[in-house]
């Protein structure tokens, strides 16, 4: 009898598992596909926005000889000068709102010098000034090698110590300038973009997506290349080369108007110096050009002439490659601009930026 009854539940289970099997072979569901939440899909699109630093970038990408360009070194820390002295705490008042409020500020702990100039400095909040980065001394060259601290203004009809304002900061110091990367000079991030999608990607193909590769416009965007109104002076219609932000007149340059080359990045290396310690692709600029012009050797000097008068002491080659001679410019003994006096110039200038005469 017992042997009965458990022949007869082994029937009944094996029955059971039958009809399981069977039901669920004719109404199987496809497996659900796995679909990033609201919340992920965020979080990968906030990765875009956000920038790792220097540092992060060097873990697969070395630096090679980027530390001797021009970029990196235009913000350095105050530990790279040696000092005539020790420098500590010093008062300095709101330049930007005229003398309005003071603070006091260590020097020692500044956030570093911009061009071998200007020590930058972060002002607490609580001190209300107008702006949160301001320049709070300036560095001047002792005869015997050191340098000394000097104040990099000072408050109209005072003594008083003004700090300046760091506007140069969106170019100098990027991230600084509002971008939000956590290194203060010229970096990775300050012409790729921000890495953060970069860094999560986990495939090949995602890490080349989310790169951004510069271009002109990218090193326009701080390298004007436009000329622009002599405000300095009561010329009526003067318009000055100016060099401040570098390439010079490179607008009107064939190379720029014809689009037949990678533009800046066709002779310039953003990544490294040659042996000159120029941001050049090659050590002598005539074999840049030979690259194209074939047989040509140029005289780079007189193509590319320097304004030695700029008042800013920022000596760039033109870069119009003769389309702005410097035959076609006077330098004014006032206010040492080179200002465009050939009407034919002017015309051409005319023809391609009309709001700069209206």
């Amino acid at each position: 009898m017992n042997r009965l009854k458990v022949l007869v539940l082994c029937l009944l289970t094996i029955l059971m598992i039958t009809l399981l099997v069977a039901c669920n072979t004719q109404n199987q569901t496809p497996a659900p596909q796995t679909q990033p939440s609201t919340a992920t899909q965020t979080k990968n699109q906030n990765l875009e926005a956000i920038y790792v630093g220097e540092q992060t970038c060097q873990y697969c990408h070395q630096k090679s000889k980027y530390d001797t360009t021009m970029h990196f070194q235009s913000f350095k820390p105050l530990i790279s000068y040696k000092l005539d002295k020790t420098y500590g705490q010093v008062t300095v008042y709101d330049g930007v709102a005229n003398n309005a409020k003071s603070t006091t500020v260590d020097l020692k702990k500044a956030l570093g010098v911009e061009m071998d100039s200007y020590i930058v400095a972060q002002i607490p909040k609580e001190a209300g000034f107008t702006k949160q980065f301001y320049r709070v001394g300036k560095l001047v060259k002792n005869p015997d090698g050191t340098y000394k601290i000097e104040n990099p203004g000072l408050v109209k009809g005072t003594q008083n110590w003004s700090a300046g304002d760091y506007s140069c900061a969106q170019c100098h110091s990027p991230g600084m300038g509002g971008a939000g990367a956590p290194d203060f000079t010229v970096t990775c991030e300050a012409c790729h973009g921000p890495g953060g999608a970069h860094v999560a990607a986990t495939t090949n193909e995602q890490r080349i997506a989310t790169m951004a590769l510069p271009d002109s416009k990218t090193c326009l965007k701080c390298h004007n290349s436009d000329p622009k109104k002599d405000s300095t002076t009561g010329t009526t219609g003067a318009i000055i080369t100016t060099n401040h932000y570098g390439t010079r007149d490179w607008t009107f340059s064939k190379h720029n108007t014809t689009g037949e080359i990678n533009g800046c990045l066709t002779c310039h290396n953003p990544h490294g110096t040659n042996v000159s310690g120029q941001g050049l692709r090659k050590d002598n600029p005539n074999d840049i050009c030979a690259t194209c012009h074939v047989g040509k050797n140029y005289e780079v000097n007189t193509i590319m002439w320097e304004n030695k008068s700029d008042p800013n002491g920022h000596i760039t080659p033109d870069h119009s490659f003769n389309a702005i001679p410097e035959s076609a410019t006077q330098i004014n003994p006032t206010t040492k601009n080179v200002e465009i006096t050939n009407p034919a110039v002017l015309d051409t200038i005319k023809k391609v930026l009309p709001n700069l005469f209206k």
